[in-house]
């Protein structure tokens, strides 16, 4: 495999890490029993195969020791993200979930600083269920991955939002305002939270052929499926990036930023409660088949690797057990 069909082998795997990055940290207190969150359903045969296929392959990039400096291009789309907090967390109300503090900041098994990884919950009136504020990877050695992401409470049919940007070396985008329905059977759904949407994705899908940025697919149909129509994402150059692609990113934001504030609160509680067993699954889903789960093993071990993993389903906050239920 030659350098440039590595790097966009290893762009395809990151959309694996749509919704919530596998942060890696040596900490592991306050963990609870491990009894309550092993019933994800055993996969079969084909599908474990498949995946191990596909972490394998992610190993070896891993392995191969390919480093470029992507500090520029980093810094860019950190920064990008870090004014999308700023803006969203003055317009909406959080609290910070201190019971991953001893996470904010975290190594690798050697010592070197990997990342840093903060959660949320809605305060007041804020609608908003578990934020995912993380970055993980040095620049020097190519590979970052930075998220964002915003779980809605069950009370209102406001779709989520996710966001995850990176180095692959070039910049790596991705943002959706995430359904709570299948589109197709709800079409309402689709009209009244994707429409005004619709121009923004049909623009940056012509930007992109116009310049030649090769549009971003992943490599998974699970992932692919859980994409909205109007996803925007893609690897490109910087100057793509910078001139295209981060109009198109705000644009997102701030569509969904009015959707929370006009939110209805939903008093039907067999619909509030159907739209938490599914938002519940989709993100366990998301988060528990990753194929990236035994990389983060052999970086920090299992027991911290199954930590974070919890984590990021919302299983775990106040550092003790959350149940859905």
């Amino acid at each position: 495999m030659d350098h440039r069909h590595r790097l966009w082998f290893l762009a395809h795997l990151i959309l694996s890490y749509l919704y919530g990055v596998v942060l890696l940290t040596q900490a592991s207190k306050s963990k609870p029993s491990n009894d309550q969150h092993n019933k994800f359903p055993k996969e079969s045969s084909m599908t474990a195969q498949k995946k191990s296929m596909i972490t394998e392959e992610f190993a070896r990039h891993v392995d191969s020791g390919l480093k470029q400096d992507t500090s520029t291009t980093y810094n860019e789309v950190l920064q990008l993200r870090d004014d999308i907090w700023t803006y969203i967390s003055n317009e909406l109300d959080f609290e910070e979930d201190f019971g991953c503090k001893d996470i904010e900041s975290f190594s690798d098994l050697n010592g070197e600083h990997l990342g840093r990884m903060r959660n949320f919950t809605g305060a007041k009136d804020t609608p908003v269920d578990w934020v995912i504020h993380s970055d993980i990877g040095q620049p020097k050695n190519t590979f970052t991955n930075i998220h964002l992401t915003f779980w809605m409470k069950d009370c209102t049919d406001v779709p989520h939002l996710g966001m995850a940007f990176g180095t692959l070396p070039e910049a790596f985008y991705y943002i959706d305002i995430m359904p709570r329905y299948e589109l197709v059977t709800n079409p309402e759904h689709c009209v009244k939270y994707y429409d005004d949407l619709n121009p923004v994705a049909l623009a940056h899908q012509s930007e992109l052929f116009e310049q030649g940025v090769k549009p971003f697919h992943a490599a998974m149909p699970f992932i692919r499926a859980s994409l909205s129509p109007c996803a925007v994402a893609g690897v490109g150059p910087l100057n793509f990036f910078q001139d295209c692609a981060k109009e198109k990113i705000w644009a997102v934001v701030k569509h969904w930023v009015e959707l929370v504030k006009a939110a209805k609160v939903d008093t039907d509680q067999a619909a509030c409660d159907e739209r938490r067993h599914r938002d519940y699954q989709q993100r366990k889903s998301i988060v528990y088949l990753d194929p990236a789960n035994p990389i983060a093993e052999r970086m920090v071990g299992k027991e911290a690797a199954d930590r974070l993993v919890r984590i990021l389903a919302g299983e775990e906050r106040n550092g003790a057990a959350y149940s859905h239920d």
